[in-house]
């Protein structure tokens, strides 16, 4: 019997959501939502509850009306999701009698009245439209202010849904507030010799962010570095220094290697992979597919794979794509690597994995990439009662989780 999918099926939800207990707040706000053409907005009493919807990647309620005693010990948290410019959502905080909140200083609130709130929905600011960046020296400058930041997303394993891997994805946040996915400024990156510059500068913010949070959320971390670091001998001592530095644990951290570069010398790329493990990091092979010069890494000392998404996308209508899914998983497993589908987005493609053997699940089916502040709320947001995940993983039953750090073979 297949595992169930960690998001439940449900109707799309409103645009606005209300995290309010005061009734009186509660009707000015449903009033102020239809006065803006939200019809049904949809109302919590809870921080942990908004958190929930503010969490999701797809269908997430654009705007939220906030009583801010209401959002409890989850205060923190629920700035940094709604507030996250990567992924912004619209925030109207409205006054209380009592005493403000511990960092509302610098945020505007509004009285807790139909035409204010309304006001303060139609206005709410537009964020920025990200645009391509084609200057390298506007990216090394961007590197030197230390305007890279990271986004965690988590990995869960699909035998008991439990979170065992975080992805750390770069953004960029410009000084001017615009926000810039990885697609937009990695390759600059590597076209003009900076992905050196921005691989550094991505591991000592998530060292930093994730030290402290490492031993309460468990798991581990995982960085994407390009080849052309892989196999440079210098990127395990710069490593070990930012680590050490940031008292991150070693063993924690796991590297991906990317897809933006084939292969030459395999012999060259097997040492790096020794010396990785032999410095307590596994390296996982990112964007697998049967593609015969990507497959032929499997031959190598890796811990594990993650499925191209394209390739896991096609799953739930394709019996070729789920034949080719099941090969790899059979590869990998005879290699004791895990396997990880990438862009799980949906219930079906939970099932599909799952169904084809797959270790772990890592999309928007789980959650978006996060802001470290988010995370350990989003863990307890994710918690489940007993007896809700059931005991096979497919046709071939739960397979027990094997660490990355002691995956693979030589």
């Amino acid at each position: 019997m297949p595992h169930p999918s960690p998001l439940r099926q449900t109707a799309l939800p409103s645009r606005t959501l209300v995290l309010a207990d005061d009734p009186a707040i509660v009707a000015a706000a449903r009033m102020a939502s239809r006065a803006v053409g939200d019809a049904a907005p949809l109302l919590v009493a809870s921080g942990r509850e908004a958190l929930r919807h503010l969490f999701r990647a797809e269908n997430r309620p654009s705007r939220l009306i906030c009583q801010p005693s209401t959002a409890g010990a989850c205060w923190p948290a629920l700035m940094a999701t709604a507030r996250d410019p990567f992924a912004p959502t619209g925030l109207v905080l409205v006054r209380e009698k009592r005493r403000p909140r511990q960092g509302m200083a610098d945020l505007i609130s509004v009285p807790p009245e139909v035409e204010a709130l309304a006001e303060a929905l139609r206005t709410l600011p537009a964020w920025p439209p990200q645009m391509p960046i084609d200057d390298p020296r506007e990216l090394a400058l961007g590197l030197a202010r230390g305007e890279i930041a990271v986004r965690y997303q988590p990995v869960l394993r699909i035998a008991d849904r439990r979170p065992v891997l975080l992805e750390g994805l770069a953004r960029w946040q410009r000084r001017d507030d615009t926000p810039l996915s990885p697609d937009l400024f990695v390759p600059l990156a590597e076209r003009h010799g900076l992905s050196r510059a921005l691989a550094q500068s991505v591991a000592l913010v998530a060292f930093t962010e994730m030290a402290p949070r490492a031993a309460r959320l468990g798991g581990q971390l995982s960085l994407n570095l390009p080849l052309e670091l892989m196999l440079e001998p210098a990127t395990l001592g710069w490593l070990r220094s930012l680590l050490a530095s940031t008292r991150f644990p070693p063993r924690a951290l796991v590297l991906e290697l990317t897809e933006t570069s084939p292969v030459r010398d395999r012999a060259a790329l097997r040492r790096a992979l020794h010396h990785f493990r032999a410095a307590g990091h596994a390296v996982l092979i990112d964007d697998m597919s049967l593609d015969e010069d990507r497959s032929a890494l499997l031959e190598l000392p890796f811990a594990g794979i993650k499925l191209d998404r394209h390739l896991v996308a096609a799953m739930p209508g394709s019996r070729r794509a789920r034949a080719l899914v099941q090969r790899l998983v059979a590869r990998a497993h005879s290699r004791r690597m895990t396997v990880t589908a990438e862009g799980v987005s949906s219930a079906a493609l939970w099932r599909a994995a799952a169904l084809a053997g797959v270790d772990q699940a890592q999309g928007y089916a789980i959650s978006r990439p996060l802001p470290a502040p988010a995370l350990p709320a989003w863990t307890a947001a994710h918690s489940l009662p007993r007896g809700i995940v059931s005991r096979g993983a497919g046709p071939h039953g739960a397979r027990a989780h094997r660490p990355h750090s002691r995956a693979g073979t030589a």
